[in-house]
């Protein structure tokens, strides 16, 4: 168990967000229109600025890692009310909806409630 905690603490989670927000950017820049047409909500201008604001996300996280100040868990409940928010908000577009399948936000409501149990246990486990 000791040898599993050094591997997943609190800088290895902000790692993993650094990559789920480089997919969603890919996700939301480079790959919109198909994106967009497996979502619920189709395509919107907006999907511009989520893709700056995983950018601007991106740039300061790594920012964070490279200051080697060890503040990483302080970002741990921000990651968990952002996941939590995008998980809950995915879940319910699903919900409304339910005339087909939206791959979009499936994958995005899965990813995010995975991260909202991986820093929950990592709390638990920590504490």
């Amino acid at each position: 168990m000791q040898y599993a905690m050094e591997y997943f603490n609190a800088r290895t989670l902000v790692i993993t967000w650094i990559i789920g927000f480089v997919g969603a950017g890919l996700a939301l820049s480079v790959n919109q229109k198909r994106t967009s047409d497996q979502s619920c909500w189709g395509w919107s201008p907006w999907q511009n600025e989520i893709a700056i604001w995983n950018l601007g996300a991106i740039v300061m996280l790594l920012g964070v890692l490279g200051s080697k100040k060890d503040v990483e868990p302080a970002l741990l409940p921000g990651l968990f009310v952002l996941s939590l928010a995008f998980s809950i908000n995915h879940i319910v577009a699903l919900r409304r909806h339910r005339d087909r399948r939206y791959p979009t936000n499936i994958a995005a409501a899965v990813a995010n409630g995975v991260g909202v149990v991986a820093i929950l246990i990592h709390f638990i486990v920590t504490r």
